[in-house]
């Protein structure tokens, strides 16, 4: 019986290669979007009264300070959406390693136009930009620039207010609420077989 145990021990896989199973990449990706969600809501109506029961002073918004998490859990769980994908395509961690969302988009086989680039191209840098560290290690001027220029083009949309060209002001694009994010979400996740 002790040589059947042995046996058994021997031929499972270990806890990494356990752990690499696609189905672990897809709970996770659910798991960090479920987290983004819970993030939405709590800047939704709600934000002074669950502030309050975190203990925050009056006046602190989550509205205010959960955006750039919110995005960062909502570029994490893109990443691991499509890494299950890819998982689940027979490759390997290590063929996919890195956080280039159109290197993604590439094993995937999937395209990207030019508008969906931009968008993804906003996620990828919340990553870095966003939700952990004030700079990354490698941050430059020009770089948080660039991030600051992206997040602008993705986050806001112009609009016309009196005459022409006089001034321009900028209102929500919508296109990180929780509707676009959750669509796009399961345009990756549809790809992945729950069989």
């Amino acid at each position: 019986m002790e040589d059947d145990y042995e046996g058994w021990l021997a031929s499972r896989p270990t806890l990494v290669e356990d752990r690499s199973h696609p189905n672990h990449w897809r709970n996770r990706a659910a798991d960090l979007k479920a987290s983004a969600g819970a993030l939405w809501h709590a800047m939704g109506a709600q934000d002074a009264a669950i502030a309050a029961e975190l203990g925050y002073a009056p006046g602190y918004r989550m509205s205010v300070a959960c955006w750039p998490v919110y995005h960062m859990l909502c570029g994490l769980s893109l990443e691991l959406i499509m890494k299950a994908v890819l998982a689940q395509r027979g490759l390997a961690p290590d063929e996919f390693k890195g956080h280039k969302f159109a290197n993604l988009h590439r094993l995937l086989g999937l395209p990207l136009n030019k508008e969906k680039a931009k968008l993804m191209a906003f996620y990828q840098d919340a990553l870095v930009w966003a939700g952990r560290y004030p700079t990354p290690l490698d941050a430059t001027d020009e770089k948080l620039i660039s991030h600051y220029e992206l997040a602008s083009d993705i986050l806001t949309k112009p609009i016309e207010m009196g005459q022409p060209g006089v001034l321009k002001f900028k209102v929500s694009s919508g296109a990180t609420d929780w509707e676009q994010f959750t669509a796009l979400w399961g345009s990756y996740a549809a790809l992945f077989s729950e069989a």
